[in-house]
């Protein structure tokens, strides 16, 4: 904010010399042109009178002229300050309308873009405290209640390994959340991709594929890849992301030895992948809210999850210029996404 100040005032420092300049030629114009006037249609005042009238007639045009300029630059600034006041006070929603033709445009229009990224700050935080905390309360609730059990002891070594494994899944379940939403946070906050370099993406895809074969082997998932060698511009560690989000979410859905497809090929000038199951299915009022953090359909209740896997492949595809959709019926889901070669 302080450079956004001091940037203004050196713009309006040099404007302030140029308009002065500029009046100063035009005043002295009008007084030449006033002075050839009275010479030709009033011969009989002498020179001192002529000089007289001519210097009153400059500095009553001058003074009128700065006045208005000094006036109108005033309210403009003030206006600002004002809005400055606002912002200093918590209000964020703070925004100057101006037209094209208003001198401090650039300045009004650089304070609507801070108050802007500053309220989407905001809003960010306290939507994530607010996720975040409704999030958390059931792993935790499920641990503090099987601790209490394990230290009030009495219990059979078949229960204490039993309650010790539910406090081991729901202490996993607060990493992955708490990792997703850590990811997600950096995401939102960035705006192009930090890292990226040519790449084989048919490689990375299968890759992925086969870090989760513990996954996709335990339900007996068949994975049945057509991957063709397609070479883009992009950055490998955020767009594996994506990939194992999806073919996680595909085996996660699908029933025991059902199948799994993935594709990539190239079309035009983008590289497209599908992920497909055979899950259950998004029901239809679902799908628009698929890709809403934390959102998480009533069909996925009996999956492990947090809600935050979609929302982050949405955001990777925004920051490195692609797009994902998804198409959805009773016999499982595709999802497809479309990346920029380069």
């Amino acid at each position: 904010m302080k450079k956004l100040i001091q940037s203004w005032r050196a713009k309006k420092r040099l404007q302030m010399v140029g308009l002065g300049i500029l009046t100063f030629s035009v005043l002295l114009s009008a007084a030449t042109i006033v002075l050839a006037f009275l010479n030709v249609f009033f011969v009989q005042l002498d020179a001192y009178s002529i000089t007289l009238i001519v210097v009153a007639v400059f500095a009553a045009i001058h003074s009128a002229v700065l006045m208005i300029l000094f006036y109108t630059n005033a309210q403009k600034a003030q206006l600002l300050v004002d809005n400055f006041e606002k912002v200093a006070a918590g209000d964020f929603s703070a925004e100057i309308e101006y037209g094209k033709g208003n001198s401090f445009a650039k300045v009004y229009k650089n304070f609507n873009q801070m108050t802007r990224e500053l309220n989407s700050v905001r809003t960010m935080r306290e939507d994530f405290v607010h996720n975040f905390s409704h999030e958390i309360k059931t792993p935790l609730f499920s641990i503090h209640g099987f601790a209490t059990l394990l230290l009030e002891g009495g219990l059979t070594e078949e229960e204490q390994k039993k309650f010790l494994q539910i406090i081991a899944d729901e202490s996993d379940r607060l990493f992955r959340l708490a990792d997703s939403a850590l990811t997600l946070s950096k995401l939102e906050n960035q705006h192009m991709s930090e890292d990226a370099k040519p790449l084989r993406l048919d490689l990375e895809i299968n890759d992925c594929i086969i870090l989760l074969e513990r996954e996709w082997e335990k339900k007996k998932i068949e994975i049945s890849s057509d991957l063709a060698p397609v070479k883009i511009v992009g950055d490998g560690a955020m767009l594996r992301q994506v990939w194992l989000n999806l073919l996680s979410n595909a085996v996660k859905f699908s029933h025991e030895g059902g199948k799994v497809e993935v594709t990539l090929r190239r079309a035009g000038g983008n590289a497209v992948v599908s992920v497909k199951d055979e899950g259950c299915g998004i029901p239809p009022q679902d799908m628009p809210r698929i890709f809403d953090k934390y959102y998480r359909s009533e069909s996925a209740a009996s999956v492990d999850g947090n809600g935050l896997g979609l929302a982050i492949c949405k955001r990777i595809c925004t920051i490195v210029g692609g797009d994902i959709s998804a198409v959805s019926d009773d016999g499982g889901t595709v999802f497809t996404v479309t990346l920029p070669i380069s």
